[in-house]
């Protein structure tokens, strides 16, 4: 009974990794290397489980079926969500909601990487991004999934406990508070069927994982924060603007004894 158990567990973990490694990749920027692992392995891990609710299990089936649109059209509708300049009405910061001085959105994105350093992972790799990228934090949750699924397998209840504690406190600090709204935003303003269906199942999945894990995010940022003028630059002496670097790329972690770029 008790291996039973444990090989449900484990399967369970792989499916929510593959499903955050799903969202990561989709909200990236389309690379002709990412959409065929998306296609030929992360997708079919993905795919719909006998206990999903019917929303959910019709989300993860909405993004599947378009995958197969050519690159060059992929890359034209992540262009037409995201644009070259952070858009205002989804920007795929966490910083980008809630509080928009400069230190408050500081203090977001040092927190975000103390939970990457606290697992060995530090943002950087020949794709770049910040800490509080949509992206990245979906790879460091696809991570954690993964991470809980060997410690199933070769490690010990210590282990698996602090790899679901860290996903817990993750979804309720950060990822939870204000993924879904930003999902239901991209999928609003989306005017491609892949962005749209991505953004609908980020806000199902990050509300179906965060009930079933039993997280209460500490906020439920819904609005991205107003954008920062000069005026904002005079006040406090610094620009209180949010990055401009909005290359919605694949976030590759380093390990912990590799050197982090500077």
């Amino acid at each position: 009974m008790e291996t039973r158990v444990t090989l449900e567990e484990w399967e369970l973990a792989i499916s929510r990794a593959a499903r955050y490694e799903l969202l990561a990749r989709t909200l990236a920027y389309p690379a002709a290397e990412h959409l065929d692992a998306l296609r030929d392995y992360i997708a079919p891990a993905a795919a719909g489980r006998a206990a999903d609710p019917p929303a959910l299990s019709g989300a993860v089936t909405g993004v599947v079926r378009v995958l197969d649109a050519p690159l060059a059209e992929l890359r034209d509708a992540h262009a037409q969500v995201f644009t070259h300049i952070e858009p205002e009405d989804c920007p795929p910061y966490e910083s980008g909601y809630g509080p928009s001085d400069v230190f408050r959105q500081t203090e977001v994105m040092a927190d975000v990487a103390a939970f990457y350093y606290a697992h060995g992972l530090r943002v950087g790799g020949t794709d770049r991004e910040r800490p509080d990228h949509v992206c990245t934090e979906l790879e460091f949750m696809a991570f954690m999934a993964r991470k809980e699924a060997h410690a199933l397998d070769c490690l010990g209840t210590d282990e698996v406990d602090e790899c679901r504690r860290t996903q817990v406190h993750f979804l309720r600090d950060h990822l939870g508070c204000w993924g879904p709204d930003f999902g239901r935003r991209v999928a609003a303003v989306a005017q491609h069927p892949l962005p749209a269906a991505v953004g609908r199942l980020l806000a199902t999945w990050l509300d179906a994982d965060m009930a079933a894990l039993g997280v209460e995010p500490i906020a439920r940022l819904t609005e991205p924060a107003p954008r920062a003028t000069f005026d904002d630059e005079d006040s406090c002496g610094a620009t209180c603007a949010p990055s401009a670097c909005t290359s919605a790329v694949p976030v590759q972690f380093m390990g912990p004894n590799e050197e982090a770029d500077r």
